[in-house]
């Protein structure tokens, strides 16, 4: 598939991702206490947090750090505001990218600050924002494989965390093309990716981003390469809420317009993406993509 024919879809289905997100969030009102209403009596909102999400969420000077961290500080300044609670506490809870959606509808946590890549089946489960990120799927591996496409990984075994949109398309791509992969399952990037940098595993499959953060982290970045071969169009991120509460969705939905819209965007984005960051002063060098430059722009014609 070209690129353009990928943006077109992208575009598409960003768009239909969003009244999507909408209808769905009109239909849940059940929950017995409002986010909100819990909010304001208790002074506390309760954030989900991963520790190997680089860059978007992951432990820096014993605390949560990372692009999505500060979209969830931003909605948390909003909240102060509405609320008008000046000391808002903020409990942060560690998650992982299987349990975030048990930990959301139990209501453990109020709002993941962790990027959540956006399917349908997850959309059962909770509510997701407007995106922040769009990233495709591919695989890393040791240059010393001459792994170039999936196909060269037929009949060996390969890594995928678990609780991702990547197990699916991984399954699929399997089922479609008769690879007779093994497919296995970790339950964290960083114990996957070293089974990776070891030469233990051939390959491990996830979004170009989060590929990339690891591969620059590890002492051996030159000994490894993330596939050209892309398995899915650019996919939104966004983070994830309850279903079942209105009032705190729309809430969430304005502040992130309007932290999308604002002039810092630009900004908090190249800090991240574009810009050298801790721990190890790693410049990710990835700009902006197309999607989410549309999404922004169409955020703020329907503002005005």
């Amino acid at each position: 598939m070209s690129d353009k024919s990928w943006f077109h879809g992208a575009l598409h289905g960003t768009i239909a991702l969003l009244l999507l997100i909408s209808s769905r969030s009109q239909a849940h009102n059940s929950y017995n206490q409002p986010v909100l209403e819990r909010i304001a009596e208790t002074k506390t909102i309760n954030l989900g947090y991963q520790d190997d999400a680089f860059p978007f969420s992951y432990i820096e000077s014993q605390r949560p750090v990372g692009y999505s961290i500060d979209i969830c500080n931003k909605i948390v300044d909003a909240l102060k505001v509405k609320l008008n609670i000046k000391d808002l506490k903020i409990r942060w809870i560690k998650s992982s990218t299987a349990s975030q959606f048990v930990l959301i509808k139990n209501h453990v946590t109020d709002m993941m600050c962790i990027p959540a890549f956006y399917s349908e089946l997850r959309h059962q489960q909770a509510e997701f924002t407007l995106p922040f990120f769009y990233s495709s799927t591919r695989f890393i591996t040791r240059k010393n494989n001459h792994t170039d496409t999936i196909e060269d990984l037929a009949g060996h075994s390969v890594l995928v965390k678990s609780g991702t949109i990547y197990v699916d398309q991984l399954h699929q791509l399997n089922k479609m093309n008769e690879l007779n992969l093994n497919i296995e399952l970790d339950n964290s990037n960083n114990q996957a990716f070293q089974s990776v940098e070891s030469g233990e595993l051939p390959a491990l499959i996830s979004s170009y981003v989060l590929l990339k953060g690891m591969m620059m982290l590890s002492p051996h970045s030159e000994m490894l390469e993330i596939s050209d071969e892309v398995f899915s169009p650019p996919t939104p991120a966004g983070l994830l809420l309850p279903l079942n509460d209105q009032q705190f969705k729309n809430f969430v939905d304005q502040a992130m317009k309007s932290i999308l819209t604002s002039k810092d965007f630009t900004k908090l984005y190249q800090r991240w993406f574009m810009s050298p960051i801790a721990p190890k002063a790693i410049n990710l060098n990835i700009p902006m993509s197309t999607a989410l430059k549309s999404l922004i722009s169409s955020t703020s014609n329907n503002a005005n």
